[in-house]
């Protein structure tokens, strides 16, 4: 099978839905076939579905500040979610309800940018040219997992549309969305068992393209141009001729090597993104556009000989980190990922800095509040309600109960360690501040 639609679904339950934060009111129990639901539009579907989350992980594995997200990655969001409807996956164990066509593909995305994180791509291209290029590679994942299964949208279904005062007709993917079609309601019914096939209809096979070229801007394609070597390969994978050996294919169907415990860790500049998260614009000029774009590949270089104490408590955590010295989501740990950023259990991660690297102030315990001010003087961590910079955490313990965990929290920390450790989902955060710093 060389085509993208490998038929293998994401595996659900523990970490992804955690993640997701599917409600229950997604896994309603009503009626799914027959029922007459209307043709809505992307956010009213998302709102409805409470899909919200879903979407917000999505943007921080894509690491693109808001206003790229609202560019790049939300128009074809959009436009998958107003072509599936509420669409279930026919004879799926975990997609046959409403919304599951659309639960299915942001789980499938989610997962598939899990695997990029762990991988070098475009593979065998020199360190330079992996950053500058690392932001365009996760994007293309992105499109391909989203549109992985738009081919297979009314497998084992038949779809009716109503439009106008005209009788309801049956629906094919090939006529475009239903909106497009200018329907206001449809009904999926099931077909005998002895109409499915392994075989994708010829027709729907320009589908992920088509919607690949109506809803991303011309401004990212052009992006993606870029990189002809790319572009090609994504192309390939929307249109059904993927190579099994391709490094999107791969990662997309979860066929991605797993790198060696014994290799060392290659160390990628990650990309800059803005300190505070932008309010998103509709209609963002061309010339920032571009300027954003641009600043992917800005990448902010965090060396030890920095003058700044902040720089070099950054290039210290970021060595330790890819070295393995200082664990992650580990018990008694000082670094953890969590869905905000990056947590430094605070003070002790800067006592221990302060202990291996700090000289001319006297005093572990003063060295270490003055590593924290200059760190937080940077701009570079979460703040909470009021001007809180230290947070809080709670994690569960099957064995030892409840542990708290307060600390600084970096945001988009691929700024300056790539790649991390998956999110710690056993941690969550206290919504009304931290408690004591120790």
């Amino acid at each position: 099978m060389n085509h993208i639609e490998d038929r293998r679904e994401p595996l659900l339950g523990g970490d992804i839905d955690k993640r997701m934060r599917v409600p229950i009111a997604a896994n309603d129990t009503a009626p799914v076939l027959g029922t007459a639901l209307p043709v809505l539009d992307a956010q009213t579907l998302i709102d409805r579905l409470e899909l919200d989350n879903a979407i917000s992980v999505l943007r921080i594995k894509l690491a693109f500040p808001a206003q790229v997200f609202a560019l790049a990655a939300q128009p074809l969001i959009d436009g998958h979610a107003e072509f599936v409807q509420m669409l279930p996956v026919s004879g799926s164990a975990s997609f046959a309800r409403h919304g599951g066509q659309l639960h299915r593909a942001l789980a499938t995305t989610i997962q598939s940018l899990d695997r990029r994180r762990g991988q070098i791509l475009a593979r065998g291209a020199a360190p330079e040219a992996i950053g500058e290029q690392a932001h365009r590679w996760t994007y293309a994942v992105f499109v391909a997992a989203l549109l992985r299964d738009v081919v297979r949208v009314t497998e084992g279904l038949c779809v009716s549309i109503a439009v106008g005062t005209d009788r309801p007709r049956v629906w094919s993917p090939a006529m475009g969305s239903m909106r497009s079609c200018g329907a206001f309601a449809y009904r999926s019914e099931a077909v005998s068992p002895g109409a499915l096939s392994d075989a994708v209809d010829p027709a729907n096979r320009a589908i992920a393209m088509r919607l690949f070229e109506h809803c991303v801007p011309v401004l990212i394609k052009n992006w993606l141009r870029e990189n002809p070597v790319l572009l090609a390969e994504l192309h390939a994978s929307l249109s059904g001729q993927a190579d099994p050996a391709g490094a999107i294919r791969k990662l997309v169907t979860g066929e991605a090597p797993r790198r060696s415990l014994d290799q060392p860790p290659v160390v990628i500049r990650a990309p800059v993104v803005p300190v505070k998260a932008p309010v998103v614009e509709v209609g963002i000029p061309a010339g920032r556009a571009i300027a954003m774009m641009n600043s992917l590949e800005s990448l902010e270089e965090v060396r030890p000989d920095e003058s700044t104490v902040s720089r070099q408590f950054m290039a210290w955590l970021r060595q330790g980190v890819l070295a393995g010295m200082l664990p992650v989501n580990t018990p008694d740990a000082l670094v953890y990922v969590v869905a905000e950023g990056l947590l430094l259990a605070s003070p002790r991660i800067f006592r221990e800095f302060a202990k291996q690297q700090v000289v001319g102030l006297d005093g572990a315990a003063d060295a270490a509040k003055h590593v924290q001010r200059e760190v937080l003087r940077e701009g570079w961590h979460l703040r909470a309600d009021r001007g809180v910079n230290i947070l809080c955490y709670e994690q569960q313990h099957s064995d030892r109960g409840i542990t708290r965990i307060n600390g600084i929290v970096i945001r988009e920390p691929q700024r300056f360690i790539w790649p991390l450790r998956a999110i710690d989902t056993t941690l969550a955060r206290l919504m009304d501040g931290a408690g004591h710093s120790g």
